[in-house]
């Protein structure tokens, strides 16, 4: 799901303060159940109806816990809504709708490609999976 960024100064100034509250909850998260994984909350775009908020969650974690630790998220999305609504003023929050951003992998996996080329006889290493 990928969601517009908002036109609406409130919806904006709404997903910023989403954005603190989450990150912060999801953090907490992290260290009581999966100690060693960073969960970051890069983004949160409240759409301009201010109905549906896309939270774009960063995970840095082995890779054998991250479906995990996205199945622990989900499963505690209306426990998150219930504690940011105690923070962040509004009649009604927005549903929160969790988007998986991959990016800082993609960007190590650039890199390490990068490097690749740049050192031409250095062997691929195991976390590149072999593919030059």
């Amino acid at each position: 799901m990928v969601m517009k960024h908002p036109k609406s100064k409130r919806a904006h100034r709404i997903g910023g303060e989403l954005q603190k509250v989450l990150a912060e909850q999801l953090r907490r998260l992290a260290g009581e159940r999966f100690p060693g994984a960073l969960i970051t909350v890069s983004e949160v775009r409240v759409s301009d109806d201010l109905k549906v908020a896309a939270v774009y969650v960063s995970l840095h974690a082995e890779p054998q816990v991250t479906g995990e630790i996205q199945k622990a998220i989900l499963r505690a999305a209306s426990r998150l809504k219930r504690t940011a609504a105690e923070t962040v003023r509004m009649k009604q929050l927005p549903e929160l709708r969790f988007v998986w951003d991959d990016t800082m992998e993609r960007a190590d996996r650039i890199e390490q490609l990068l490097e690749q080329i740049r050192n031409p006889q250095s062997p691929p290493s195991e976390e590149s999976g072999g593919l030059s």
